[in-house]
């Protein structure tokens, strides 16, 4: 049986929707780590109805967040002060958290989180290191392939998000104590909980994957299917007209991954125990009930 492990270390079963309680703050953030990342990571926060609905009740880029700025310097430290004063929540991340197996040298992904800045000095040390591992050849990890991310973590179009997610968030946060990281660390009361999801993995998973990213008016509708297709469903509250709007003309779709990534996250069986590979490389959490 799952368990859900207290502070003071005493287990209760718990279901995984009961991992979710009336003042549970549920996060998408949609990352980046990009020149720009302060405009283009995105955090939707909310909560989950009695009826099992997401409830946006903020969407904003990270340059918004206080100490926020344009570049990932200010922008990801930023994300992770507004995560670390949280205290019950999920919050779904969506970047690479780990790596293929055989190119992790520690022996727990605690320690592979912790060491990760000490071993790879900045982005493109990463990069170099990771594809020196493999003569170049660019390896995917087992829950890659299931979810069927577009690009392994170290991939040209990634590596600079892998390396500021996990240096610049997982990382200090667990360190502190202020979030465990799931399923590769066992749940515990009133400590956050981050997972990685992929907000594209999931729009493929329920046959809606329309380009919606980008300025012509075929992108918008696109976006406005897209969020429909929630509301309809009923796994979003249909958001104030305003956000509606935010969502809608957000040119990126920066905004509306981050919804998405919430509805996941809201959605995540995280009762369900780790395999020998998901305990280093992780587990991509995008399947949902609708």
């Amino acid at each position: 049986m799952s368990t859900y492990e207290s502070k003071a270390g005493q287990d209760v079963s718990a279901a995984p929707r009961g991992l979710i309680g009336p003042e549970t703050r549920i996060l998408g953030i949609d990352f980046s780590g990009a020149g720009d990342a302060g405009r283009k990571v995105w955090i939707a926060e909310g909560r989950l109805t009695d009826a099992g609905a997401f409830e946006l009740e903020r969407c904003v880029p990270a340059i918004e967040l206080p100490g926020g700025g344009v570049q990932p310097e200010q922008a990801i430290p930023a994300v992770a002060r507004h995560l670390a004063r949280l205290t019950d929540a999920r919050i779904g991340c969506d970047f690479p958290f780990s790596l293929p197996r055989d190119l992790i040298t520690a022996r727990t992904w605690r320690s592979f989180a912790l060491r990760y800045a000490a071993e790879f000095a900045d982005a493109e040390t990463f990069r170099s290191i990771m594809r020196s591992r493999h003569n170049r050849i660019e390896h995917k990890r087992v829950t890659d392939r299931i979810a069927s991310t577009p690009f392994n973590a170290y991939n040209l179009r990634v590596y600079r998000q892998t390396w500021w997610g996990i240096a610049g968030v997982l990382s200090p946060l667990v360190r502190a104590g202020r979030a465990i990281v799931r399923p590769q660390q066992k749940l515990v009361a009133r400590i956050p909980i981050l997972i990685e999801i992929c907000p594209a993995c999931t729009l493929k998973s329920i046959g809606l994957y329309p380009p919606y990213k980008g300025r012509e008016a075929a992108h918008r509708n696109a976006r406005k299917r897209i969020l429909d297709h929630f509301i309809d469903r009923g796994a979003l509250v249909p958001p104030p007209k305003c956000m509606r709007q935010l969502l809608l003309d957000n040119q990126g779709g920066d905004a509306l991954d981050a919804v998405i990534g919430a509805i996941a996250t809201a959605q995540a069986d995280l009762a369900k125990e780790p395999d020998a590979y998901e305990r280093l490389e992780g587990r991509v959490y995008f399947e949902i009930g609708v």
